[in-house]
């Protein structure tokens, strides 16, 4: 291995760990952190949170097809997840749109539906994806050929 593969591999790792990283770190505050600072149930700040960790995670068992197969589709539930309950979980929502042009920036408070539509595809699609993961995970275990 050369010199700029070595240092490719050193930053990949440093990213695994650092999403990781992040990702505990989130869990955390939505196991233990106060409540008046969050904005969405614990369980969503937890997937936020999950999604960041499995990510790290992915990074380092990409030689491992059944392991990464099942990273994939844990990583895919729990951010599509939060998507949809931003799109169709029970409560308000309250979003916010913002246009940054050159020296220019507009901000302004959105309506709840409009929030609600635009999160709609990715969730609808995130949630398809992660579905056809673990169709592909089981498949995978039951007749054990590794995930592709």
């Amino acid at each position: 291995m050369d010199r700029s593969q070595q240092k490719e591999t050193k930053n990949v790792v440093w990213g695994g760990l650092i999403a990781s990283a992040i990702g505990l770190f989130v869990i955390a505050l939505a196991i233990w952190g106060d409540d008046s600072g969050l904005h969405a149930p614990r369980w969503v700040v937890g997937a936020a949170g999950g999604t960041f960790l499995l990510a790290g995670l992915a990074i380092f068992g990409q030689d491992f097809p059944l392991f990464s197969g099942l990273v994939r589709a844990l990583l895919l539930t729990c951010f599509g997840a939060v998507f949809t309950w931003a799109s169709f979980g029970p409560g308000e929502r309250q979003f916010s749109s913002t246009v940054s042009l050159p020296f220019l920036s507009f901000s302004r408070s959105s309506p709840g539906i409009l929030g609600r539509i635009c999160f709609a595809p990715g969730a609808i699609l995130l949630d398809a994806w992660a579905l056809y993961s673990w169709f592909k995970l089981g498949q995978a275990w039951y007749l054990g050929d590794p995930p592709k």
